[in-house]
């Protein structure tokens, strides 16, 4: 006769510590890309630790199915969303109108202005109102200095207009369910 096996999927699964809270996070390749950008962003472009807000959430609902749908990095300085950083392998190309859509929805009150989509080798950086990617390559990230000199004239960000919002929804649900 079999036994049964007690094994809980934390017990099998590598985890390491995250580089923003020291806490300890799962391996996936998100979760590589993630590590990798915000040690990359921290330690050669110069913004602190604290400007990273992670795992903001938006709820998402569509063909009476609800899904989460995750921002992995927010980029948060003097009270302002700045910037979105959202991690995944693959081409970056393919999942910038999704990550515009996230930069969109993630607050009520006005668009975050910057995106970036990163994989573990190349980025997309992202002028949102636009949606369009302004550069390519980590090296097309702005310093945080830079970043807050490119936000500061036109501040606040205009709202997302109402009748906007269900298609970004959808949008951000496609690249989100289907990849």
């Amino acid at each position: 006769m079999a036994e049964k096996c007690n094994l809980n999927e934390t017990d099998i699964f590598i985890k390491v510590p995250c580089f923003l809270t020291g806490k300890l996070v799962l391996d996936t390749d998100r979760e590589r890309v993630r590590q990798k950008i915000a040690k990359y962003l921290v330690n050669e472009k110069g913004y602190n630790i604290g400007d990273f807000q992670l795992d903001r959430e938006i709820h998402l609902e569509a063909n009476n199915e609800k899904i989460v749908s995750f921002v992995d990095l927010l980029v948060r300085i003097n009270d302002r969303s700045l910037m979105i950083v959202r991690c995944a392998p693959g081409s970056v190309i393919t999942r910038e109108s999704g990550t515009v859509a996230a930069a969109r929805l993630l607050e009520k009150d006005y668009i975050i202005p910057w995106a970036v989509q990163a994989n573990l080798y190349d980025a997309s950086f992202i002028d949102v109102k636009r949606k369009k990617a302004v550069g390519y390559g980590w090296d097309s990230i702005p310093t945080r200095a830079e970043l807050i000199k490119m936000t500061s004239k036109n501040w606040p960000p205009p709202k997302l207009p109402k009748e906007r919002i269900p298609l970004e929804r959808q949008i951000l649900y496609s690249y989100d369910t289907h990849g």
